[in-house]
């Protein structure tokens, strides 16, 4: 593909920032191209005016803004890409053209796994600690507004509820009801306050287990990690409503049950949010605002817990009608507008271009 003297050009390149790198979006007309003008930085699809018929060439550079999975290091293209890319589609319907300059075709997040129909990773439990190092995140100012909003404010409030109703039923002894609220209290504490750590952890478990092309390592990693503590919890609080003792078959098949039924209903949520975030339409803070108030679902683990199976099952099936509807929306109709590796010599010289930018 060559440049018409029509075509208007738009170059993604990474440019160092505080804080780390920034997406930035440069424009230049072919005419500029050809007498070697400076390109014009442009904060999005809206300062972009394409008169006539020519084509709105989106040139990707490899950006470090962003990264799925297991893949780490560099993207095809960032959420901003994929935004701008839209609206400049709807501005300019047909005319929008990608190219993709030092790079050959996306990467496969999830890797690792190995050959077959399934690949299990076990070499990724070997390495969690050290994967979890590189993981680590210091918490911020929004996570530490969580604790006290939501773990310590929310989430114990209701949990009281659930706790004082019990006892004084005469079901839950006050040893028993003030080791469960710890516990429960504990464990909303860590994932809170290390929350972008803890996601970014299961990102890079994805790749532990695949079934043909869906990899879904970080599914079972937190399915056995939530049985586990559930039977913790259980077997705290003893027989409650429609519950049996946690440690009999019945009440270890219940506790798998209630896992499952509350990940098939909810276990979209934050794959949704990760597809929000991939295609543009929430920032990186949005992100973790949704993250934070997706939790709340957990909450419905205690209508389970305390015996309130029947109510569990209506709860659960309306959270998969809304998980899952999201998570179709945001895979069906935000897919990736098509992009092929830019000609050599039209690459050259936008590499070139960009490697100019990103020093600027």
């Amino acid at each position: 593909m060559e440049l018409a003297s029509e075509d208007l050009l738009i170059l993604a390149v990474d440019r160092d920032a505080a804080g780390g790198a920034a997406r930035v979006y440069l424009l230049a007309t072919h005419a500029e191209l050809s007498s070697g003008a400076g390109p014009r930085r442009v904060a999005g699809a809206h300062e972009v005016e394409a008169p006539g018929t020519g084509r709105v060439v989106v040139a990707l550079s490899p950006t470090r803004t962003y990264a799925e999975g297991l893949g780490g290091g560099t993207s095809e293209r960032s959420p901003e890409d994929r935004h701008m890319i839209r609206a400049l589609d709807r501005r300019y319907p047909g005319r929008v053209v990608c190219v993709l300059v030092g790079q050959e075709t996306a990467s496969d997040g999830g890797g690792g796994a190995g050959g077959g129909v399934v690949g299990l990773n076990l070499g990724l439990l070997k390495k969690s600690p050290e994967v979890m190092r590189e993981c680590w995140t210091v918490p911020n100012r929004q996570d530490y507004a969580y604790l006290v909003t939501k773990t310590f404010g929310l989430n114990l409030a209701v949990r009281l509820a659930f706790v004082a109703a019990s006892v004084r039923r005469g079901e839950l002894p006050m040893v028993r009801a003030v080791a469960s609220t710890t516990w429960y209290q504990l464990q909303d504490a860590v994932f809170t306050v290390f929350g972008q750590t803890y996601m970014k952890f299961l990102g890079r478990m994805t790749g532990l287990l695949r079934v043909g092309r869906a990899y879904i390592g970080d599914f079972v990693f937190v399915y056995f990690q939530l049985c586990g503590f559930e039977f913790l919890n259980r077997l705290v609080l003893g027989p409650l409503g429609e519950n049996p003792l946690a440690y009999t078959w019945h009440g270890l098949a219940l506790i798998f049950v209630n896992i499952l039924q509350g990940m098939i209903s909810g276990g979209p949520l934050i794959p949704a949010i990760n597809k929000m975030r991939r295609a543009g339409v929430i920032g990186h803070s949005t992100m973790m605002h949704f993250y934070q108030l997706s939790s709340l679902t957990m909450q419905f683990g205690l209508f389970a817990s305390f015996g309130y199976q029947r109510f569990y099952f209506l709860l659960t099936t309306a959270t998969l009608v809304l998980s899952w509807g999201a998570y179709a929306v945001f895979t069906l109709f935000y897919q990736d507008a098509p992009a092929s590796p830019a000609p050599e010599a039209l690459a050259s010289r936008l590499k070139g271009w960009a490697d100019m930018a990103a020093k600027a």
